[in-house]
């Protein structure tokens, strides 16, 4: 039977190429498991055929290689280029205008999740004459003006038996600058509002106002997405965002001690569980809660972890702040023993563009909750252009073991006349986040309410976005099991196979619980599909504009999956 490669092609050693690997992170979290690293600084450039499917990421290539890139889309392989060398592009037909637009905006094509609005990259696209009929237009390069008349910012082609898509522009690095704001700011004060440095600080001037409310980052990876799906020679199986098919969105949640009293916890737990949803509490040194307290909370479902408070000038933020977390995750361990291995700080200080990731990652932390909408105008706001978590990645190609997990919605005594004066309009504003998620998006959100704050003034507001999620059957999660879940989909591998009667065939292996697998519908049929050779069962469902069966997985650890499409 003949094995088809999914290769993601980097090439570690060209500074060109930093967030190669970072389209790893991109495909996977679009459920694109099958893709493996060939590192061409140390393996040879191998041979395509017919049925591969291949990226390779913004590097250069020797002449051969190109040579070899050419083969092996004429012989029938699929390969998307992002931001292709002048000379590669040229190798197949594409003349450069030698100029680039910068920063370039795109305005993604009709057809493809995120289509219409235009969109920020903060990177340059290359400009490029592509001749109609020979390459299709999948979205355009707009200036910071939004006009348009500057080429594609991506093209697709007919090569010999095999196809091929360019980037004009480095997509991973437009992820990463949209998640991560921008460095140039590390350690500065942006807000006009706080006495020292946050997360939001990296995005003054950043985030563009006329798209912070769209989730830009998911945008940019499921456009990727789809294109390999458009270009796979086979139905290309994806994994969904979510436990159940039903799922559609999400929440994480995490809630501030702030020296809130047992009986507010309460109410704050009470109205989670009627919600169907948990959180992780972050407690403070001298919290008012017994050790008896916490574990009636653990047992409801509830995590914890400390609230540490390390703010008293700069020399305590940043000479003094990695003893102080240091310190109170130690003490903390000592008092209440399991730690969430999530983690949001009193003040939520942060320094440097990720300087601090490293000491979160030796502490056990692996999901932070420092990158919130703030200052007030972007509450109810995608600020970092995403709802979904997503692994650190630093300018210097290093990936951390650690996830950033944007707040999109909160209370905070900062916002509270708002939030006690416009409830109806904030939750307004939340729903019109919520409804694009749960129909076209399907982006998370990270969600804050101390107990203190909830019980006094922010029940109305907070209460009715629980409402929300649970009316669209969006699962509401503490940090822990966010994480779980997430680590568990992302250690699921797919290999595939040419099957009989044209289909394919998949082994899915590492699945140790429910996760539903997308199968594409194609020329409005649905495939057939076998588990294990008993024929599934499925849905088909209308998602991230493609029609796909959706069959519910249920792995067991060690036992491999056997998927027929036909």
């Amino acid at each position: 039977m003949v094995k088809f490669r999914h290769i993601l092609f980097v090439r570690s050693g060209q500074p060109e190429n930093v967030y190669g690997r970072f389209a790893l992170e991109i495909l996977r979290s679009e459920g694109l498991n099958g893709f493996e690293v060939v590192d061409l600084d140390t393996e040879p450039f191998p041979v395509l055929a017919e049925g591969d499917l291949a990226v390779l990421t913004r590097c250069f290539l020797r002449k051969a290689e190109m040579e070899l890139l050419h083969q092996g889309v004429t012989a029938g392989a699929r390969v998307v280029c992002i931001q292709p060398s002048w000379g590669l592009a040229d190798r197949f037909g594409l003349k450069s205008r030698k100029q680039v637009l910068n920063p370039g905006w795109v305005r993604i094509g009709q057809g493809f999740p995120g289509a219409g609005c235009p969109i920020q990259t903060h990177r340059p696209i290359a400009l490029y004459e592509a001749q109609d009929g020979v390459w299709a237009r999948l979205a355009e390069a707009v200036d910071t003006e939004w006009k348009t008349g500057y080429g594609p910012a991506a093209v697709r082609g007919s090569v010999g038996q095999g196809e091929v898509v360019f980037f004009f522009y480095d997509l991973p690095a437009a992820v990463a600058a949209i998640r991560f704001g921008n460095p140039e700011l590390a350690s500065l004060l942006t807000s006009k509002h706080w006495g020292w440095t946050h997360a939001p600080d990296l995005f003054a001037g950043w985030a563009d106002d006329r798209v912070v409310r769209l989730p830009q980052a998911d945008f940019h990876g499921q456009f990727l997405a789809k294109v390999l799906t458009d270009i796979s020679p086979y139905p290309l199986p994806r994994f969904w965002y979510y436990p159940r098919t039903a799922q559609r969105s999400a929440a994480v949640f995490q809630s501030d001690d702030d020296m809130s009293t047992w009986e507010q916890f309460t109410e704050l737990s009470n109205s989670l569980l009627r919600h169907e949803g948990k959180a992780t509490f972050y407690l403070m040194r001298k919290t008012l809660l017994t050790d008896a307290q916490v574990a009636e909370l653990r047992s409801k479902g509830h995590t914890f972890a400390p609230h540490a408070f390390g703010v008293d000038g700069e020399e305590d933020l940043y000479f003094r702040f990695p003893e102080v977390l240091t310190d109170h995750t130690r003490e903390f361990k000592e008092r209440f023993g399991a730690c969430s291995t999530s983690l949001q700080c009193h003040y939520a200080p942060w320094m440097g563009y990720m300087s601090w990731v490293p000491l979160h990652v030796q502490l056990g932390y692996r999901l932070l909750f420092a990158y919130f909408s703030s200052p007030q105008p972007y509450l109810n706001t995608f600020l970092c252009g995403s709802g979904r978590a997503m692994r650190f990645y630093d300018r210097d190609g290093t990936l951390y073991d650690c996830r950033q997990q944007p707040i999109i919605t909160y209370d905070d005594s900062s916002i509270r006349e708002r939030v006690t004066k416009e409830p109806e309009g904030l939750v307004g504003e939340f729903e019109n986040l919520l409804m694009p998620a749960v129909e076209r998006t399907h982006t998370a959100f990270g969600m804050l309410s101390h107990p203190v704050s909830f019980v006094t003034y922010s029940r109305p507001f907070i209460e009715r976005c629980f409402d929300a999620l649970h009316r669209e059957g969006a699962p509401i999660f503490n940090g822990d099991e966010w994480t779980t879940f997430l680590d568990s989909r992302e250690a699921v591998r797919i290999t595939h196979r040419a099957g009989t009667d044209g289909g394919i065939s998949c082994v899915v292996s590492n699945l140790e619980g429910p996760l539903p697998l997308m199968v594409p519908v194609e020329k409005g049929r649905a495939a057939r599909v076998a588990i294990d050779g008993v024929k599934a069962a499925g849905e088909v469902h209308r998602r991230l504009e493609q029609d796909y069966l959706f069959v519910q997985l249920d792995g067991k650890p060690g036992k491999e999956i056997c998927v027929d499409i036909g």
